[in-house]
């Protein structure tokens, strides 16, 4: 069936970056986004959308609309972690393009990057490399809007799935993002352990299908746990599910919910049933 078929949230630390060189506290943060990207990857998609908390779009939403996607991933912020790394992916231009045009009937503002010399951001790089080794799935990236509100994050959500509906596209959706995200010095440091509490609820919330209520509470999450980008890639996470659908959610959680830097990371899936 077209449409989005997995919702993911999938971080992106850059210390899960380089694999070899990973410290041993986002090893299982790694082994399971691997194991994730097993499973959504057996199901034949054709595309995987990634919406970064990294690639910021100042006013208008950006969509990637290039045929292929060939560059040197620096992470801008630790170069001595993700230092130019090199990746290929193909593009899906139809799909970008089909975004923004269900974006433009929303009203939501947006755009083509169609520029041979964009580099990817980290937050791009690090899920596509774990979701889909070897590079075998299209990419589209959308970009994270700073002038957006949650409500816009939560529609722009929407149109993406009626984009992928429309277009015939079996698509994932990935928010790489954290969950709490109050950074501190020390890569080791965990959330508050309020936060890491309303972490878990809204995980769990999420993946046992409780998608009303997860939107409905979200805007109280977000601001109590800090949510990276003022959560607005978990809001567009979000906007990808139909609460109103006559086909349930479930999902699940791969692997341990970890800490990195004051964050909260954990891998999730969500599908219909």
């Amino acid at each position: 069936m077209a449409g989005i078929t997995y919702s993911l949230v999938a971080p992106h630390t850059p210390r899960m970056g380089v694999e070899d060189k990973a410290p041993d506290f986002v090893r299982a943060l790694i082994n399971s986004q691997k194991e994730m990207g097993e499973v959504v990857r057996a199901t034949k998609p054709d595309v995987l959308i990634i919406n970064s908390a990294h690639w910021v779009c100042t006013f208008n939403w950006h969509v990637t609309c290039q045929a292929e996607h060939i560059g040197h991933c620096v992470a801008d912020e630790a170069p001595e972690l993700i230092d130019g790394v090199p990746y290929r992916w193909r593009g899906d231009a139809e799909m970008g393009r089909a975004i923004l045009s269900e974006f433009e009937a929303d009203s939501i503002p947006g755009a083509p990057n169609e520029s041979k010399h964009f580099q990817w951001d980290y937050g791009s790089w690090v899920p596509a490399k774990y979701l889909d080794p070897d590079a075998k799935l299209a990419v589209v990236l959308v970009g994270t809007v700073p002038s957006s509100d949650i409500d816009e994050c939560l529609k722009a959500g929407t149109a993406i799935r009626r984009a992928a509906e429309g277009l015939g596209r079996r698509a994932i959706f990935a928010a790489s993002c954290a969950f709490s995200h109050e950074l501190v010095r020390g890569p080791t440091e965990w959330p508050t352990r309020d936060r890491q509490q309303l972490d878990h609820e809204f995980i769990q919330m999420l993946t046992s299908g409780r998608i009303a209520e997860a939107k409905s509470w979200f805007k109280e999450y977000n601001d109590a746990v800090v949510g990276e980008m003022g959560g607005r890639n978990l809001a567009t996470f979000l906007g990808c599910l139909d609460e109103t659908s006559a086909r349930a959610y479930t999902g699940k959680q791969y692997g341990p919910y970890t800490q990195s830097s004051g964050s909260g990371n954990a891998n999730i899936a969500l599908w219909q049933t």
